[in-house]
């Protein structure tokens, strides 16, 4: 493995850049697309902080993997996270109108609208996400990107998740279960933007590959807890949507379960933990030690 020194406002910078650019090459090809493109569009590059996508980056960087090379599951991630959010604000789910501080897709557009364009962009990701553009990358490890991307949105990760947290609807719930339906809905796809990236380096050691998986979970769980702290301590403006959502909908989150303390204790526990395990794989001077601080740190 070898560590990157890029700073990490140049590496956000220029990265966030890459993802952008990228998407839009992705919609443009499509003309013919009979006005489908416009909502899958529209939410792609509306004011997203593309942190997955970027921890995508970050990782293969830690471990001196050429950035083209994380291009498609890069952009596969960030079209997956963004069909979950559509799909996560329609009526049917969590009824949420405000999404990165615009209207969500189906307000902006329509219902149906926001159901296809949210199957159509899942569909294109494992499009892009099939399609063998570098000889350096084997079809070995195109097809472990497609197995683990389909485990980590299907029954076992993000539809899995949604639906549990659908199926409860007051405060009674055990910490052991939320952790549970965290773990499904938001570390899932977390910890695939850090593990899609370790498949390229073919020389890890099995020590180091568990602890990127263990890194990637507790980095997803903690994820998490912090949009359920800063549910209670930002505003809708600054959080871009509904604050306390989780309130309105009588859902049992972190905060409401332990409360305000005992959850900020908990995410500084879980970052102290994160910390020790970059130390353990040599990365301190990494991106992805910043952009995992910056996720503890975040105030939206």
């Amino acid at each position: 493995m070898s560590n990157n020194n890029i700073e990490f406002t140049e590496f956000k910078q220029e990265f966030t850049s890459r993802i952008k650019s990228a998407l839009d090459k992705t919609f443009a090809l499509n003309k013919n697309s009979i006005g489908i493109i416009e909502p899958m569009k529209y939410s792609s590059l509306s004011k997203s902080k593309y942190i997955r996508s970027l921890l995508v980056y970050a990782t293969g960087l830690a471990l001196g993997i050429k950035p083209k090379l994380l291009d498609q599951p890069a952009l596969a991630i960030e079209l997956i996270h963004t069909y979950s959010l559509i799909h996560d604000d329609l009526p049917c789910m969590d009824d949420d109108d405000i999404r990165r501080g615009s209207p969500s897709c189906h307000i902006a557009f329509s219902e149906s609208s926001a159901i296809l364009a949210g199957d159509a962009l899942q569909s294109l990701a494992f499009q892009i996400l099939s399609e063998k553009n570098y000889k350096e990358i084997s079809a070995i490890i195109y097809l472990k990107w497609i197995n683990y991307l389909s485990r980590a949105i299907g029954y076992e990760g993000i539809a899995g998740g949604q639906y549990l947290d659908l199926s409860i609807n007051n405060k009674s719930a055990q910490l052991e279960y939320l952790n549970h339906i965290y773990s499904l809905k938001t570390s899932s796809l977390i910890k695939a933007c850090i593990m899609m990236p370790v498949t390229l380096e073919d020389n890890l050691k099995s020590a180091d590959y568990l602890k990127f998986e263990e890194f990637g979970h507790i980095l997803g769980i903690s994820f998490q807890i912090k949009d359920d702290l800063l549910g209670y301590t930002s505003s809708s403006k600054v959080l871009g949507k509904t604050q306390n959502k989780d309130e309105l909908r009588n859902q049992p989150n972190y905060v409401n379960l332990l409360g305000l303390d005992s959850t900020v204790n908990k995410l500084e526990n879980n970052k102290i933990h994160i910390n020790k395990i970059i130390r353990d794989l040599k990365i301190e001077d990494s991106a992805l030690h910043e952009i995992s601080n910056y996720i503890f740190n975040r105030d939206f």
